[in-house]
């Protein structure tokens, strides 16, 4: 086992488990040495590689919390999430650097790097002594925070334990069947939770990991290729930008085992082109952050049924066993198949709670049961449709979207006196940000005036895409808009509930 291949590397080379173990826990060390104890926050901002894998593992070692960091955001936005968790130190990719700095000028940054040299990671495991023996542990000690945002705008981080994480994965394996043979291809972001979970699941299944920096629908079928990958995690605006794609048929992809994806649901046609141009089978997984990822999933079996029976792809599958999950009105009582209510789930995967905010933890998990926010119902064989969400949240190309973020960088400028940010249906992403506003009278900024505007302060992926120019936005008499009525002429004739 020490001697077996753990990491496959871009130049061609490979890691073994007891030289991967040597470099963690050196790497845990030299952490050690700059000051980080168990439970300090080490924040990580960077590309997928076997840094980002080694970093994890070393934080997790250490006993310290990792902090998780989306690459996408502005740097006002990773301020926000810095100034919350309040790290020791971040960890950064060297092309990451000026966004690094610009986020937190002042923090300690140590790069990524193979490269030996003051202030990196070859540094610290070069001149380290590893470390030994075991940290004590508690399985409810937090293993890694993930921010993700809240009604108001204002962050959230999800403090996921050491239980999160080995129950996620001891759920998630008998399904996905990661086993040592594997090759997990890291193609989405490492910073979700997402992979971050599929990691750990193949590291307990004992399976070997390869590295894209960035997806490119270019890129994935020669790193298929290269490293013989048997499976990788895609949101489907990825899959949709591979099906199709030129180098699929030019590439050897008969590795290709497993194709699992989540953040949306698969339209049918799409999943057709899956079938007819990827040896792969798919499967989905339906959950959230505070469920440490998965609460449902949608089989290979299910997937292969669907061709002949489609409105299993309206689903997003069955509870993963180990997982309660059930439909209940707003007093908390449970509801009988086939009717609608919001998915609640109890599980030793339901997260610790919210970093620094115990009365929003509260309110999202009481009695042990989470409240997703997402309404849907069960039918008679224990599949869950998902309806709506209770929460006004735009998903994306698989990235989470809060109106409030966009409606109150909207209201920043001067020439708006209202604004709405709601999901319409885009082929590409599933859903895009379309904001609906209200100009202050004789006011004339043009859609480009008010994305430049919101540019400065919020991610790229949250920038409305479209817009549309009212005269009055429709109102509740509390004085609450109306977004459904907003949504209407967008969803008119999809099937879905937009109320």
């Amino acid at each position: 086992m020490p001697e077996r291949t753990v990491m496959l590397l871009e130049d061609g080379s490979t890691r073994s488990w007891a030289n991967t173990r040597d470099r963690v826990d050196r790497l845990a060390g030299g952490l050690r040495r700059l000051g980080v104890a168990k439970g300090d926050r080490v924040g990580i901002l960077a590309l997928n590689s076997p840094h980002y894998l080694e970093a994890s593992w070393a934080a997790v070692r250490l006993g310290a919390v990792l902090q998780t960091m989306n690459m996408r955001l502005s740097p006002t936005e990773l301020a926000m999430q810095i100034a919350d968790a309040d790290p020791q130190l971040l960890l950064i990719s060297p092309e990451l650097e000026e966004l690094a700095v610009d986020a937190a000028p002042d923090l300690e940054k140590i790069s990524l790097s193979d490269q030996t040299g003051p202030g990196t990671t070859a540094d610290l495991i070069a001149s380290s002594s590893p470390i030994t023996g075991l940290v004590s542990l508690a399985p409810d000690d937090t293993l890694a925070i993930f921010y993700t945002s809240g009604t108001t705008g204002a962050p959230k981080g999800v403090m996921i334990t050491h239980q999160n994480v080995l129950a996620n994965s001891a759920f998630l394996l008998p399904v996905i069947g990661y086993g040592p043979d594997d090759v997990t291809l890291h193609v989405a972001p490492m910073f979700h939770v997402s992979d971050f979970c599929a990691s750990f699941a193949q590291l307990l299944a004992g399976g070997q990991h390869a590295f894209l920096p960035r997806f490119a629908p270019d890129a994935v079928p020669a790193a298929v290729e290269r490293y013989r990958a048997t499976n990788m995690i895609l949101i489907p605006a990825m899959i949709n930008a591979l099906v199709g794609h030129p180098a699929v048929s030019k590439h050897d992809l008969s590795s290709w085992r497993l194709l699992f994806y989540g953040g949306a649901p698969i339209p049918e046609d799409l999943l057709h082109r899956c079938f007819d141009q990827l040896p792969c089978g798919l499967a989905q997984g339906y959950g959230q952050t505070e469920a440490t990822h998965t609460v449902c999933v949608l089989t290979e079996d299910d997937h292969r049924r669907a061709l002949e029976a489609p409105h299993l792809l309206r689903s997003c599958g069955q509870p993963l066993v180990g997982v309660e999950a059930r439909v209940a009105d707003e007093g908390g009582t449970v509801l009988p198949t086939g009717e609608i209510g919001e998915v609640i789930v109890r599980s030793p995967n339901v997260m610790k709670g919210y970093w620094n905010q115990p009365q929003a933890t509260a309110e999202a998990v009481r009695d042990g049961w989470l409240q997703t926010g997402d309404l849907g119902g069960f039918d008679d064989y224990g599949y869950l449709t998902l309806v709506d969400r209770k929460k006004d949240m735009i998903v994306s190309g698989g990235e989470n979207v809060y109106s409030a973020e966009v409606e109150n960088a909207l209201a920043g400028h001067p020439d708006v006196l209202e604004a709405a940010a709601i999901a319409v249906p885009d082929t590409t992403m599933g859903e895009r940000v379309h904001a609906v506003v209200v100009l202050s009278k004789g006011a004339t900024a043009s859609e480009e005036d008010l994305r430049g505007h919101c540019r400065a302060s919020i991610a790229g992926f949250k920038l409305p895409r479209s817009f549309e120019f009212i005269d009055e936005l429709p109102k509740t008499a509390a004085g609450k808009v109306r977004k459904a009525e907003l949504r209407a002429p967008h969803w008119s004739g999809s099937g879905r509930n937009i109320g």
